[in-house]
């Protein structure tokens, strides 16, 4: 059986008594992403006869399933364990159950957080003697591989129709804003295995992710092309990047559900492509209408582009000209001809940095898409 080492050695070199101790030995297995929905464990042990016991355990996949052994003071008959799965710090999933020793020195909890954990407290999945460590769960990586998309059956919201919680850009020509939320991200969200705390939102049809902005404007990098090439200069999701204004109502934000489940919802409302007329403002038919959204969904860390009205004369608003995709900031490791939908670069296996599903080319129509962390 396997044991969660380090924690061993502080709380038995802190607790141990020269006679014979009462042995908690908690088992705990998750179905969530570890260490991406969960990436640490928080250890209370209460009983009735002995010195409360806190202890954090920082968990990667390969600890789980796993034991932590526990050895309080004292003698108890009785004992409280609560096993708190923590996300970026804030508590996630809540397991607690309590264990009569009788005339035990040897007690073995067991817990399993999923998602009826949450927030919990749920019951132990068993209490009694060592029984060996239980079948490892099916856990998602942290998108650190790249990430793959496909068509989702999604279905995309628009964050002004929902009452939007922020709005940044109206009217907006060559601008970049912070999020106006408070928390800027309302809840803990990993991108390529990245703690997600401040995103920007550009006119251009995009969203980046870091403490600064992202300065990457046609004024900046030049017009949009392959995120195969040096271009998109920060991690970031692009939705439609091209050249672009947007309209009189801008950009909305706004959150939806509890945790676990809620989702971040981003729109460009009626936004339009920019003229070469300065300071000019949507409206023209020649300049057409486009609105559409990025969803970022707790939990899962998976991102969705989805699109509601789409109209511009000619293939303007089927992509001809936009670049469609996911990027890590990194610089691509192929070019987008070597990139599969999954991330990955075909001649060497490696995570290309970026997924891309349009780029200078027609989509007609544009479906909702879907990138998952793999």
């Amino acid at each position: 059986m396997r044991r969660w080492g380090v924690a061993l050695l502080v709380l038995v070199a802190a607790c141990r008594i020269d006679h014979t101790p009462t042995e908690i030995v908690v088992t705990v297995d998750t179905s969530f992403g570890v260490p991406c929905t969960i990436d640490t464990l928080h250890f209370e042990i209460v009983g009735d006869d002995t010195t409360p016991i806190t202890e954090d355990v920082p968990v990667t996949d390969a600890d789980l399933p796993g034991s932590i052994t526990l050895v309080p003071e004292g003698n108890p008959a009785e004992v409280t364990v609560t096993v708190t799965g923590m996300r970026q710090g804030l508590p996630f999933a809540v397991a607690s159950d309590m264990a009569s020793f009788d005339h035990n020195v040897e007690v073995e909890l067991r817990f399993e957080l999923d998602e009826s954990c949450v927030p919990g407290p749920c019951p132990a999945v068993g209490v009694g003697g060592y029984v060996g460590l239980p079948t490892p769960e099916v856990r998602r990586g942290c998108g650190s591989n790249g990430y793959q998309w496909l068509d989702s059956v999604f279905t995309m919201r628009d964050a002004c129709d929902m009452g939007a919680m922020g709005t940044v850009l109206m009217s907006a020509d060559e601008m970049e804003a912070s999020s106006t939320l408070v928390p800027p991200m309302p809840f803990p969200f990993n991108f390529y295995d990245t703690p997600v705390t401040q995103l920007w939102v550009g006119d251009n049809g995009y969203i980046g992710f870091g403490s600064s902005a992202p300065d990457a404007l046609i004024g900046d990098v030049g017009s949009p092309r392959s995120l195969g090439e040096p271009s998109f200069p920060v991690p970031g999701v692009l939705a439609f990047w091209d050249n672009l204004n947007t309209g009189p109502k801008g950009v909305c934000l706004t959150s939806s559900g509890t945790l676990p489940n809620r989702i971040l919802w981003i729109t460009w409302k009626e936004a339009c492509f920019s003229t070469a007329m300065a300071g000019s403002k949507c409206g023209p038919t020649a300049q057409g209408t486009l609105t559409f959204s990025i969803a970022l969904e707790e939990t899962t860390d998976r991102v969705y582009i989805g699109y509601e009205q789409m109209v511009a004369p000619g293939e303007d608003a089927e992509g001809l000209s936009a670049v469609i995709g996911v990027t890590s900031g990194a610089a691509p490791a192929c070019a987008d001809t070597d990139c599969s939908t999954a991330g990955v670069c075909m001649s060497t296996g490696m995570p290309c940095g970026y997924t891309e599903f349009s780029a200078l080319k027609v989509v007609d129509p544009l479906p909702t898409l879907e990138f998952d962390p793999q």
